[in-house]
C-alpha cells in the first residue's frame, strides 16, 4: 500500500498531472473531464480516506472514457486521440492505484506520456517542461523506493530532508545525465528526414488556414498568436502594403463556401517568372502546420524541394509540413500571371449558383450597365465599400441562406472574408474573372534579429480579377475599408482589445523575446544531417560520416564514464540516522581521545571489557555505557533513550591512558 502518511500519492498525481497538462489544453472538454475526474476523486479520497471504488464501477469509467474518445474523434489513429487515450488511461489507473508496483508504472508512464508531447510542440518553453516533469517523477520515485524498502518495518523512519533536499538530490541525478544527452544530441546520426512518418489521414487539425474559406473561418484566427512563420530578407523588407503572403486559392463558390479546385492543385504553372531587378530574395522558417502547402510573396521565381508551383502560383509541398521547416525564396511581384485566360478557367472564374445572391445580382446588373469599362466598375464597388457604413470587425453576426445579399445590404460589418467573398460574387456578376487568395498579410518586425515575425492572426484574403493585358491583378476590398489593416496589420486596425491581457506593449515585448524562439529554431530545432556532418569542420577534419559520428560518440560516452562514474558514487540522498548509533559514535570518540582505538569487529561487551582494560579507572563508566546501548538495539523492552544520551554525556574523564 501507498502510505498516506508520507503523502506519497500526491506527489503521483502531480507527476501525472503534470505530465498530462499540456494535453488538457488539446483535449475535446468531455476527454479533459474524464481525465481530471479520477485525479480529482483520488485527492479527496486521500483526504477523506474513502475505500477503493468498486471493480465493477471502475471498468464502466473505463468504458466510458474509451466512448468519449471515440465520440471526440472518430478513431483513435492520429496523434492528438492516441495521446489523448494515454492521458485517459493512465487518469483511470490512479482509481486502483493502491501499491507501490502501481505507483512506480504511473510515474514511469507519465514520463512517457511527457516525451510524446514534444511530438506537438518544441518550442523554447518544452524543455523547462519536460526537466520540470523529470525532476518531480525523480522525487516521487525516491519517495516510493523508501516506502518500499521500509515496507517491513511498517512505517519509514522519520529523515533529516525536506523539499529542497529532495529536489536537490533529483537535480543532481538529472545533471549527471546532461552530457550524455549532449553528446547523443551532437553526435547520434540523423537522417534528413524524421524517424517516423504519419499518414496524411492521421494528422490533427491544427491551427490555421484551411484548405475552404466560408464567412467567420479566417476571423477565428484573430485571436490566436501563434507564430505561423518567420521571414529573413536579404535586402530591405518590402513595404506593408506588399507583404502579401500567398497561400491556398479558392476558385469554385457554391453560395457560401469558398474552395479550391482540381485544376489549382493539380497542374502545375506553365511559366515562371525571373529573377528581374525587383526581386524579393528572402528565407522562411515556417512552423509546423499540417498542411501541404508554402507560403511566398508573389510570384514565386524558385520552387523548394519536393513542392510543386501550380497554375495559380501557389506552392504545394507532396507531404504536409508537420516539423519546423526552412526554405529560400525569391519573388517577382512585377510578373504577369496569365495574360491570355483559357476558357476553362475563364468559366471557373465566373461560375455563381443560380439562385444565389438575388439581390446583389440586381445591383451588379445596374451598375454594369452604368459602368462598362471593368477597371472603373471595379473601382465603383470598393468607392462603395469605402462611403458606404461599412465595418472591419470581429463582432460579425451570423448570415443565412443568401450571406452576401445580408452583408452587402443589411449587417455591412465583417471580417476580411466577408468583403473579399462579396467582392469576388459582384466581380463574376459582373462577368469579369475573380477568385479568393488567402494567406496572411503584413507581419512584424524584430529589430533584434532583423526579421519578420508573421502570427496566425495575420492570417488574411483579398480578391485577384482577371483584366486584360494585365492578367490576375491582386485587388484587396478590405483595403478600401480599413486601411489600417494593411498598413498596421489586424490588431493595429482593431482598436479595442481582443482580452483583458491585450495590449500594445505587451504585444511588442512578445514579439521582441520571440528573438529566443527563433534562435532556439535556428541552433536546436533545425539542427539536423547537414549541420552535423560540418560540426567539425572548425577542427579540420572535414565532413563527418555516420561511422564516424558513431566512432566518437563512442569516445564521448567513454570520457564522460570515466569522470562521471566517480561522482555517482559520491552523491547521497537524504539520509537517516540512527539516533542511537549516533550516541555511541559520541561514546567512540572520548574513547579515541583517551587513547584507545575500538577494532571496527568488536561488538560493544567486548569493546567495553576492551576500554576497562586500558583504562581501568573508568570501568563502572564504560560498562554501564556498553550495557544501557546493547539494551537499546537489541532489548525487546529497550530503557529510555535519554538515559544512554545521559551515561555518555558524564563520561568526561580528566585523564587520558598511559
Amino acid at each position: 500500500m501507498i502510505d498516506p502518511g508520507r503523502k506519497t500519492v500526491y506527489w503521483v498525481i502531480a507527476t501525472l498531472s503534470l505530465a498530462m497538462l499540456p494535453q488538457l489544453v488539446r483535449m475535446p472538454p468531455l476527454v479533459a473531464a474524464i481525465a481530471v475526474l479520477p485525479l480529482a476523486w483520488r485527492v479527496t479520497a486521500e483526504r477523506k480516506e474513502w475505500p477503493a471504488l468498486p471493480a465493477l464501477l471502475r471498468h464502466a469509467m473505463t468504458a466510458v472514457g474509451l466512448l468519449s474518445l471515440f465520440f471526440s474523434y472518430g478513431d483513435l489513429s492520429g496523434r492528438r486521440a492516441a495521446v489523448s487515450l494515454l492521458a485517459v488511461m493512465l487518469s483511470l489507473k490512479m482509481m486502483e492505484c493502491y501499491r507501490v508496483r502501481d505507483a512506480r508504472l504511473v510515474v514511469c508512464f507519465s514520463l512517457f506520456l511527457c516525451a510524446t508531447q514534444f511530438l506537438f510542440a518544441q518550442g523554447i518553453v518544452m524543455p523547462f517542461y519536460g526537466v520540470t516533469s523529470v525532476i518531480v517523477a525523480l522525487v516521487t520515485l525516491t519517495r516510493l523506493h523508501r516506502n518500499e524498502a521500509w515496507s517491513h518495518e511498517g512505517e519509514p523512519p522519520a529523515i533529516k530532508s525536506s523539499l529542497f533536499s529532495e529536489l536537490g538530490f533529483s537535480l543532481r541525478l538529472l545533471a549527471l545525465a546532461v552530457p550524455a544527452g549532449l553528446a547523443f544530441f551532437l553526435l547520434f546520426p540523423r537522417l534528413s528526414s524524421p524517424l517516423w512518418g504519419i499518414p496524411e489521414t492521421t494528422l490533427d487539425s491544427k491551427t490555421g488556414l484551411s484548405d475552404s474559406m466560408s464567412p467567420g473561418s479566417i476571423q477565428q484566427l484573430f485571436m490566436d498568436d501563434s507564430p505561423a512563420f518567420r521571414v529573413e530578407f536579404e535586402g530591405p523588407a518590402p513595404r506593408p502594403d506588399e507583404r502579401y503572403w500567398r497561400g491556398p486559392v479558392f476558385w469554385q463558390f457554391d453560395g457560401k463556401t469558398w474552395r479550391q479546385s482540381f485544376y489549382s492543385r493539380n497542374i502545375v504553372a506553365t511559366s515562371r517568372p525571373d529573377a528581374g531587378q525587383s526581386a524579393s530574395r528572402y528565407s522562411v522558417q515556417m512552423e509546423p502546420n499540417e498542411r501541404n502547402w508554402l507560403f511566398a510573396l508573389d510570384y514565386p521565381v524558385t520552387v523548394p524541394r519536393d513542392t510543386r508551383l501550380t497554375l495559380d502560383y501557389q506552392l504545394i509541398r507532396r507531404d504536409p509540413v508537420i516539423q519546423l521547416m526552412q526554405y529560400s525564396m525569391t519573388s517577382n511581384p512585377d510578373f504577369i500571371d496569365a495574360p491570355d485566360l483559357p476558357e476553362t478557367l475563364r468559366y471557373q472564374a465566373l461560375k455563381v449558383p443560380e439562385k444565389s445572391s438575388p439581390r446583389t445580382r440586381e445591383l451588379v446588373e445596374r451598375w454594369r450597365r452604368e459602368t462598362p469599362d471593368d477597371r472603373a466598375f471595379i473601382q465603383r464597388v470598393l468607392s462603395h465599400f469605402n462611403e458606404q457604413p461599412f465595418h472591419y470587425s470581429l463582432e460579425a453576426p451570423l448570415l443565412g441562406r443568401h450571406p452576401v445579399d445580408e452583408f452587402l445590404f443589411e449587417t455591412r460589418m465583417g471580417f476580411c472574408e466577408h468583403y473579399a467573398s462579396t467582392f469576388a460574387v459582384m466581380m463574376r456578376l459582373a462577368d469579369i474573372p475573380s477568385r479568393i487568395v488567402t494567406g496572411y498579410q503584413g507581419g512584424w518586425y524584430n529589430p533584434l534579429g532583423n526579421y519578420l515575425l508573421v502570427r496566425q492572426s495575420d492570417a488574411h484574403a483579398w480578391t485577384e480579377v482577371w483584366l486584360p493585358a494585365s492578367g490576375w491583378t491582386r485587388v484587396d476590398p478590405t483595403a478600401a475599408v480599413s486601411p489600417l489593416r494593411i498598413q498596421q496589420g489586424s490588431l493595429g486596425a482593431m482598436g479595442a482589445p481582443r482580452h483583458f491581457l491585450d495590449y500594445s506593449w505587451l504585444r511588442q515585448a512578445r514579439n521582441s523575446v520571440d528573438i529566443i524562439q527563433q534562435r532556439w529554431n535556428d541552433w536546436v530545432i533545425e539542427y539536423g544531417a547537414g549541420s552535423q556532418a560540418r560540426l567539425f569542420e572548425p577542427l579540420g577534419l572535414g565532413e563527418m560520416t555516420p561511422a564516424r559520428l558513431v566512432v566518437v560518440l563512442f569516445i564521448a560516452m567513454g570520457i564522460f564514464s570515466a569522470i562521471l562514474f566517480p561522482l555517482v558514487l559520491r552523491i547521497k540522498g537524504p539520509g537517516y540516522k540512527d539516533p542511537v548509533q549516533q550516541i555511541w559514535q559520541k561514546f567512540l570518540k572520548r574513547l579515541q581521545s583517551m587513547g584507545f582505538t575500538a577494532l571496527p569487529s568488536s561488538g560493544a561487551l567486548e569493546l567495553a571489557d576492551a576500554a576497562s582494560l586500558q583504562i581501568p579507572s573508568e570501568t563502572d563508566s564504560i560498562q554501564r555505557i556498553a550495557d544501557l546501548y546493547t539494551r537499546c538495539r537489541y532489548s525487546p523492552d529497550p530503557p529510555p533513550l535519554n538515559d544512554l544520551k545521559h551515561a555518555v554525556g558524564e563520561f568526561r574523564p580528566n585523564k587520558k591512558a598511559g
